[in-house]
């Protein structure tokens, strides 16, 4: 193996590992964005009187269960 080859499969693992990293990273924050839309909207949903008057924690509960489904699904 050459000098070259050893340095460029060293970079492509340290690319690998970095890059596994932020796609992780970027996942946790959808994650989160995704629940804090939900509170956001079970919030609205209960002001404007839907869902069956259905107290807020019911309303979140269903919608955070639904997200976490499909982000197991999808990791």
């Amino acid at each position: 193996m050459s000098v070259a080859q050893a340095i460029y499969k060293e970079t492509c693992h340290v690319c690998d590992v970095v890059g596994r990293i932020f796609n992780n990273f970027l996942k946790k924050v959808q994650y989160s964005r995704q629940m804090t839309a939900n509170k956001k909207v079970a919030e609205q949903l209960v002001h404007l009187g839907f869902h069956n008057q259905k107290e807020y924690s019911q309303i979140l509960q269903r919608m955070n269960d639904k997200t976490i489904n499909e982000y197991h699904e999808r990791h």
